[in-house]
């Protein structure tokens, strides 16, 4: 019967079996149960439910829960739920009972018995026998990734998500192929509850330490961009461009009229971008205000008007210059610029102003993990969350 199964004669597998009686060999529990996944397999559900009647009818078998746990999953392939939920309470009896017998790991079927005990909600059993399946050395390829991926997925739908990080973790440390695609899945789970940080301990499982160098948490935001679009409700529907297509930095006319904070907030509220910048540099000539804190405020508030607008590279451009000319504060300027592009769904752009802002900030400079934590907590909080004793708490 094995070597029917091996070499993929599944139909053979009944004949094998009425062979086994005529000559009076009695089939065991491992027989029945190969012979009723071959006619599951095959799609006859009446010759199923006969194998299984004889089985339970013979004096020298003792019924086993993995046999009924093949059962349900037949059953659960045709949609005949009260079925399957028959045959996975008589498993759930016997579990309880604890009166299962040890088999040799090559005639389980790690797969149907896991995802039957998954649906019993027998989680902790579950895993004790994917720890079974794992010791095996079952899981040297992608192609084992099936099962583990069946349990992170009942952690998650149970909100146990520190256990599955905690599993993932570990995989992770031993190498396992596919783990990046458990990660992928908790990640967003994460995300949902606006737990970034904790997203990206996810995501920094199969990576390397941010300390040294910023790639792992590029890809973490890369990532959060191109795959996690329903993270960020006020995603810019804009294209990003110039605000005008002429010279970057206009020609300005002396005016005559008031300039002050008001005037150039208004123009800015109105959407006169240009016209805003306009009255800036003018004020700046004529008064000496480039050390103020009203100064910094202007400058942040015509930021603010073209980030609105989506004139992200505009914007950009003009801090660059800010930059060049190497203004006071201008970190600052780099840190709205950040704030204005997550808020818009541009992540890695985001993150690469505020590697700007901790370069041009004596004392931070290089401090990567600051730099990231400032950066995810900006994320939380314009999502309505924020951090409370290590605690995420929604302030929704």
């Amino acid at each position: 019967m094995h070597i029917c199964a091996e070499g993929c004669e599944i139909n053979e597998i009944p004949r094998v079996m009425a062979e086994m009686k005529k000559s009076k060999v009695l089939p065991d529990n491992d027989s029945y149960r190969m012979c009723i996944s071959s006619l599951g397999i095959e799609g006859d559900l009446d010759g199923v439910e006969i194998m299984l009647r004889e089985m339970e009818s013979q004096p020298h078998i003792v019924m086993d829960w993995c046999t009924y746990a093949v059962v349900a999953e037949l059953y659960d392939r045709e949609f005949l739920l009260d079925k399957a939920t028959g045959a996975l309470e008589k498993a759930r009896v016997i579990l309880q009972k604890d009166i299962r017998r040890k088999r040799p790991n090559y005639l389980l079927d790690y797969g149907d018995v896991i995802k039957s005990l998954v649906k019993l909600g027998e989680l902790d059993e579950a895993v004790k026998f994917m720890t079974e399946w794992e010791a095996s050395a079952n899981w040297c390829d992608l192609d084992g990734i099936g099962i583990p991926y069946t349990i992170i997925e009942e952690y998650v739908k149970n909100g146990k998500l520190r256990e599955a990080f905690n599993k993932i973790e570990v995989w992770g440390r031993k190498g396992k192929p596919g783990v990046d695609k458990l990660s992928g899945l908790l990640c967003k789970e994460y995300l949902k509850v606006g737990n970034v940080i904790q997203a990206f301990n996810c995501f920094w499982v199969t990576g390397n330490h941010f300390e040294v160098h910023l790639v792992v948490p590029m890809l973490f935001f890369k990532y959060l961009e191109e795959e996690c679009g329903s993270f960020f409700p006020l995603r810019c529907t804009r294209s990003v461009q110039p605000a005008t297509a002429g010279a970057m930095f206009l020609e300005v006319n002396p005016t005559t009229h008031m300039v002050d904070h008001e005037n150039i907030k208004s123009l800015v509220e109105s959407g006169r971008l240009n016209d805003a910048r306009k009255m800036v540099i003018e004020w700046e000539r004529c008064e000496n205000r480039r050390t103020s804190a009203d100064h910094l405020n202007i400058l942040k508030l015509i930021i603010e008007g073209y980030c609105k607008k989506c004139f992200f590279m505009e914007a950009e451009a003009i801090a660059e210059a800010w930059t060049r000319e190497k203004r006071s504060q201008v970190a600052e300027i780099w840190f709205v610029l950040a704030s204005h592009y997550q808020l818009h769904g541009k992540m890695v752009r985001g993150f690469e102003c505020m590697r700007r802002c901790f370069d041009l900030t004596p004392g931070l400079n290089g401090n990567y993990r600051t730099m990231f934590r400032t950066f995810v907590n900006v994320i939380e909080y314009s999502r309505g969350y924020y951090w409370n004793s290590s605690r995420l708490v929604c302030s929704r």
